[in-house]
């Protein structure tokens, strides 16, 4: 009796402790990310009665007699599958989706779990909020940006941290660039102040404005240097072929006016010429000749006389200065090459050169006044020296080409002297001159923030497959767009394959560069230098020729204003991305995932959490869907693995198991007062 009742009391226990297990299950049910924990049993060691003996010649073996002693609980161990992911519409409620478990740490030592219930405390610490245990990261992603500090664990969501602003240092083109579409009608090159000159009662300058009564003027007036720079339609410097002074000195009744005559006829510089062409009909063999000049007559000139000997004589003349007249070409050489003399004069009045001649051919024969006089005549070569014209249009200067077609025309303007004088920053390219331009614009930042929207123009060149890209404007504080190089504002020699058309890069023998260059206002001495990426030599990723219509357009630029955290998310790899106000998303940090061997074997301390033990094996960190861990979900949690039919029915059998054994307790209990009543 006694081994039943003792069985029947271990029945008794471990059939509680199974209602014991079903009820802590179904009481987390709606826990996040528990783990439902079974039961198992296992008999106690029997009682042998009889041993087993063996077989005989004469019998047969016997097996041994042995009683139970009861039941135990031979393990309670969680069920690790995984649950349900449910959405929450919680940006910061994370779910792992396969192995793997976040880590937290309380300040001393790291806990695991599976529940990502997180949000941010008041340090701006993504935390558990039932705990305040920091959630923990990996590498260094977020360090470079100073979301993150180096050596420090804890992950820190910058809702109080400002994102500096990043000037834009590359655009990105894409399209084509037509290899037969042309304009109706050729544009002329049209440059133009990107300010407008006005009064200092605010009203619109003109022409008869002085220069002293400008807004942009201030301090007194007695005299000043305004020099000029450039280039002209065909790329060659203002001031060259020929040398025109490029400064004009201002007083305080200089006016603008003044400015636009001195740009188109440059009075009172060194710049009125004329050109004169004296042509033989033979080529001179023997003789001299003689040369007059304002009723000046030089000596014998021999007919062999180099040009270098021919200016000497003019120059020995009183009416001449030294550089008055410069001369090309030589008698030697004449014939149908002519002597060509070109006059430059600061009175304005050359007067021609006239030839008396003694020469002879090779056949002795008299050339005398057979001589084909070309005359170009006076022209008044200005700063401008192509035939642009300076004018003033609403208070800004405007210079416009003598001809329509492709152009190379810049112009700048610095001022020195009494006073300051605001000048223009820049020129903006107002029309560009070509046979067919493709437009291009797009916002750029500097390097506070500012937003600027950069106009830049395509233009096919007379080279055949070749284009250049002109930064035509830029809006906001401009200190200056630097021409001292053409390539400051124009990327020269954009060549396209003739064969398939596609883009091949530039043409290295101009020393070319993909880049413009910007000096804003407020960071006068660090321009900010912009590269053109416009594909890949050979490929078709950026900029193609192809027949058709003309579709370039810039894509993307890579600077941004300042901004601050608006949002944050977290992708499958755990990594925090934050979403801020200006528009740009940047990685904030990966979340730390660990990995244990046995994962049956970790503790549960509570709260959802876990703690190695010595059968789990330490932890192994990692980071989401690497080294074998599973992925995140954003904005979801992890439900119990519990289920409620399961649990019922485990109830019902405990139920069943411990009424059983009570019920062997009850008969034994019977049968020992039975065994009572027979003494008595």
């Amino acid at each position: 009796m006694g081994s039943a009742l003792s069985a029947g009391v271990t029945g008794l226990q471990s059939h509680q402790k199974m209602l014991d297990v079903a009820g802590n299950n179904l009481a987390n049910v709606n826990t996040t990310a528990f783990k439902a924990s079974r039961i198992t049993f296992s008999e106690l060691l029997s009682e042998t009665i009889k041993k087993a003996s063996q077989p005989t010649t004469s019998v047969g073996g016997t097996n041994p007699q042995q009683m139970g002693s009861g039941v135990g609980v031979s393990g309670i161990s969680p069920n690790m599958t995984q649950g349900n992911i449910v959405s929450t519409g919680n940006p910061l409620d994370m779910a792992m989706e396969g192995e793997g478990y976040f880590v937290l740490s309380d300040g001393s030592k790291n806990v695991y779990t599976r529940a990502g219930a997180f949000s941010v405390d008041a340090n701006g610490n993504l935390v558990d909020a039932s705990t305040g245990y920091v959630v923990q990261r990996i590498g260094s992603v977020g360090e470079a940006d100073g979301f993150q500090l180096a050596g420090n664990s804890n992950i820190n969501v910058p809702y109080d941290v400002a994102m500096a602003a990043k000037a834009t240092t590359s655009i990105t083109l894409a399209g084509n660039l037509s290899a037969n579409a042309a304009l109706s009608t050729a544009q002329t090159n049209v440059l133009r102040s990107n300010i407008a000159f006005t009064t200092n009662d605010g009203t619109i300058a003109t022409a008869d404005t002085k220069i002293s009564d400008l807004d942009q003027f201030s301090g007194a007036l007695n005299s000043g240097v305004l020099t000029f720079s450039g280039y002209k339609p065909d790329g060659t410097a203002l001031g060259s072929s020929p040398t025109v002074d490029l400064t004009m000195p201002i007083t305080a009744a200089t006016t603008l006016g003044d400015i636009m005559n001195w740009l188109n006829t440059s009075e009172g510089t060194a710049a009125v010429s004329e050109v004169q062409t004296l042509t033989p009909s033979a080529v001179a063999a023997s003789g001299s000749f003689t040369l007059t000049y304002r009723g000046e007559t030089t000596a014998a000139i021999a007919y062999n006389a180099t040009a270098e000997q021919i200016q000497a004589a003019l120059e020995a003349l009183s009416t001449v200065e030294e550089d008055d007249i410069t001369v090309g070409g030589t008698m030697m050489n004449a014939g149908t090459e002519g002597v060509t003399f070109t006059f430059a004069d600061t009175l304005g009045d050359v007067d021609m050169i006239s030839i008396t001649s003694s020469l002879k051919d090779a056949g002795d024969a008299d050339i005398t006044g057979a001589f084909a006089e070309t005359v170009k005549g006076f022209e008044e070569q200005g700063v401008l020296g192509n035939g642009a014209v300076a004018s003033l249009s609403a208070g800004k200067l405007t210079i416009t080409d003598a001809a329509s077609g492709y152009s190379k025309s810049d112009f700048a303007m610095a001022y020195s002297g009494d006073g300051t004088l605001t000048l223009p920053a820049y020129f903006e390219v107002a029309t560009v001159g070509g046979e067919e331009i493709k437009n291009v614009n797009i916002t750029v930042f500097d390097s506070l923030g500012g937003k600027h929207v950069l106009s830049g123009a395509f233009v096919r060149t007379d080279t055949s497959n070749t284009w250049d890209c002109i930064l035509t404007a830029i809006t906001g504080d401009i200190h200056s767009i630097d021409i001292s190089g053409l390539s400051n504002r124009r990327i020269s020699g954009i060549k396209f394959d003739e064969g398939d058309g596609s883009y091949s890069g530039l043409n290295s023998s101009i020393g070319d560069t993909a880049q413009f260059e910007v000096t804003f206002a407020h960071d006068i001495l660090n321009p900010q230098t912009i590269t053109i990426d416009m594909g890949t030599a050979g490929q078709f990723n950026g900029l193609t020729q192809f027949s058709g219509n003309s579709t370039a357009v810039a894509r993307a630029q890579d600077g941004y204003e300042a901004g601050s955290l608006s949002t944050v998310s977290v992708n499958n790899e755990g990594t925090l991305i934050g979403a801020f106000s200006n528009g740009i998303k940047k990685n904030i940090a990966t979340i730390q995932v660990a990995l244990f061997q046995n994962v049956l074997g970790l503790e549960s301390v509570g709260g959802g959490y876990f703690t190695p033990s010595a059968n789990s094996g330490e932890a192994v960190a990692t980071s989401a869907m690497s080294g074998g861990a599973g992925s995140i979900h954003g904005n979801a949690l992890e439900k119990s693995n519990a289920d409620v039919a399961t649990e019922f029915v485990n109830m019902i059998q405990a139920q069943n198991g411990f009424q059983a054994n009570a019920r062997t307790i009850r008969v034994a209990n019977e049968i020992l007062r039975e065994l009572t009543s027979l003494i008595s």
